[in-house]
């Protein structure tokens, strides 16, 4: 044996033997691994609806809202009965086959944080009528996660029946009833069952949906699992994960759930980072202190922290504010905003407003230049809230731009980095890839401000975008219809929504857990892991760790902060760029593009849907 060869394998079984023993010797229990519950074979019961009102659905394409009642094995503590049911919704053709089953290719998306089903209804009809083009009937599965289910949607529907958002206002924000329903703020100890809701009730989920679309396991090798976002970094864990955890029975492991390959977007699949399975001592020693850790983690997500519904910024009210916002761009786009008057100022939101929208450092303190001190039509007040020139960090999308004179940003970096002599075009590439340093904000509080549309911008040009002097943004940088992304986020219209208010905390941690600080218990259904860091610097595997075995395409925003981990070696080597999106854009992105191509992220998931 080479002498090399000794070595690696004497560190490897060596130093995580000695830490264990120093742990044993200081008192630091090692714990047992708890076993996952016995799963239920399925869905005892479905409802279907139809799904009218969404434009983008054309006459070609059918949309189905269904719930499956199922209740959860991994859910133990009281929870209202609404939590039984998994829901998302089925997009196909309306030429193809009534059976997902007899379909060419069926993709189970997941949407991303604070995410919920409707975040991809811009994408789902363009795939299906593309693989249409292709020759192929192919399915888009639009996942609505479990927690959808502590939601309250009186108001929206209310609102929507009257054609007038104001209704939603006041039921959500001043009290008023609906039909004798009042709106009640939930706190996280209301909330406390969610932090049951961790992956691997996601992932279990996640098969049920997939083994009733496809019965018959001979039939899923034309599954395919994807996701967006947080959805991105969920892949991972569904393509490694071993439901009966028996290696010896491959049928029910997610390799082959998802036997056609994986569409992370914005994101990408990891199964083991680290490499962790390429020193097994060292990986039972970093299970057993993440079964030290965990418990402690997930007894605090169950008893107060499972949500992010806080005294200071709590996610219900700033995505209520945001769907608001959303049904008056959609039911009156050209009126002039008076969200100022119906969305209260209070801790609750306030704070998250001056983190994403303030123009300087100041503002973070006084609370002056947010939308509400702006004329603002209602189209402008959702341009604002997440355009990528005018909100900051990750929730944008290219929407257009103001149609009123604008001042460049201070916060949290100036505009016009790139004038910076030697080091300015440096510099702009960091704000560039992480949202911010080319973003601005109506110069007159007291004109009326309206939205040009995506394709109302000026064409892009030899000089591209100059913050300073130039055009502030172009036509290859705005991308998403703002009136298909207003009639998205509306919630009223729909069964499900564009946020998900209650995002379960415990999927993060459980994630965290399972990909790096240790898999135990249920986690420990993560097994077919493969590549990372240590398996490559050990046996010469994959630095990077996607899913092998089956076939993956990951899409990136080419102005997204998430391609910079390809500098980290983690991105798989056939990753596609789309230049000039941003987050959101990847699956908002209109069906009409500037350029006069088609819309590059449906596009390559058709083709990879339909062409092996």
């Amino acid at each position: 044996m080479p002498l090399t060869h000794r070595i690696r394998t004497a560190l490897s079984i060596g130093i995580p033997l000695a830490v264990t023993a120093l742990l044993l010797f200081a008192g630091v229990p090692i714990p047992e691994s708890a076993a996952a519950p016995e799963l239920p074979a399925g869905a005892d019961r479905a409802e279907i609806s139809p799904i009218t009102g969404d434009p983008g659905l054309g006459d070609d394409v059918e949309a189905t809202y269904v719930r499956l009642h199922y209740p959860s094995p991994y859910s133990t503590m009281a929870h209202p009965e609404a939590c039984d049911w998994i829901s998302f919704v089925r997009y196909r053709a309306r030429s193809g086959p009534e059976r997902s089953s007899d379909a060419d290719a069926v993709l189970t998306m997941q949407p991303g944080t604070f995410s919920g089903a409707a975040n991809l209804n811009p994408q789902a009809p363009q795939v299906v009528r593309k693989a249409a083009a292709n020759g192929k009937f192919a399915e888009y599965i639009s996942m609505d996660r479990r927690a959808n289910c502590a939601e309250d949607h009186t108001g929206w529907t209310a609102a929507q029946q009257a054609g007038d958002y104001r209704v939603a206002a006041d039921y959500y924000f001043h009290g008023k009833t609906v039909d004798g329903r009042s709106y009640r703020y939930q706190t996280p100890q209301d909330l406390s069952y969610l932090g049951e809701y961790g992956l691997a009730l996601t992932m279990d989920d996640w098969r049920v949906v997939i083994q009733y679309l496809l019965p018959d396991a001979g039939d899923r090798h034309k599954s395919f699992c994807g996701g967006h976002s947080l959805g991105a970094f969920l892949v991972g864990p569904m393509m490694a994960w071993d439901f009966d955890r028996n290696p010896a029975t491959v049928e029910d492991a997610g390799f082959n759930l998802c036997g056609g390959g994986s569409v992370p977007e914005d994101g990408f699949a990891m199964t083991d980072p680290a490499g962790f399975s390429g020193v097994p001592p060292l990986d039972a020693f970093m299970s057993a202190v993440g079964g030290a850790l965990r418990p402690a983690v997930d007894a605090l997500l169950k008893n107060g922290l499972g949500v992010a519904q806080w005294p200071v910024m709590a996610a219900s009210e700033v995505m209520n504010a945001y769907q608001l916002a959303a049904m008056a761009a959609d039911q009156q786009p050209d009126a002039e905003s008076d969200l100022k008057t119906l969305v209260p100022t209070d801790l609750r939101a306030e704070p998250w407003m001056r983190l994403m929208y303030g123009k300087d450092y100041l503002d973070l303190f006084t609370g002056n230049n947010l939308p509400r001190d702006f004329r603002l039509t209602n189209t402008a007040e959702l341009g604002m809230l997440f355009d990528q020139n005018s909100a900051e960090y990750v929730m944008q999308a290219g929407l257009g731009f103001y149609d009123c004179a604008t001042t460049g940003k201070t916060y949290p970096v100036p505009n016009g980095l790139a004038s910076v002599p030697v080091l300015g075009p440096t510099l702009f590439i960091i704000p560039m890839r992480v949202g911010y340093g080319q973003n601005y904000t109506p110069v007159d509080h007291g004109q009326l401000c309206g939205w040009k549309n995506y394709d109302r911008v000026p064409a892009s040009t030899i000089d591209g975008i100059d913050p300073v002097r130039g055009n502030p943004t172009d036509r290859d940088h705005e991308v998403t219809d703002i009136r298909e992304f207003a009639h998205a986020m509306n919630p009223g219209w729909q069964p499900t929504d564009f946020f998900e208010e209650f995002t379960p905390l415990r999927i993060i941690t459980d994630t965290i857990f399972a990909l790096g600080l240790g898999r135990d218990g249920e986690l420990q259904q993560l097994q077919n892991r493969s590549g990372g860091v240590l398996n490559f610097l050990l046996h010469g595997d994959r630095w990077q760790s996607t899913p092998a075995g089956q076939r993956n395409l990951t899409l990136l925003a080419g102005d997204s902060p998430l391609q910079n981990a390809g500098y980290a070696g983690l991105l798989p080597a056939n990753a596609k760029l789309i230049p000039g999106y941003r987050h959101y854009d990847v699956i908002t992105a209109a069906e009409r593009q500037n350029n006069g191509m088609p819309e590059m992220a449906s596009t390559l998931i058709a083709d990879f849907l339909t062409r092996p």
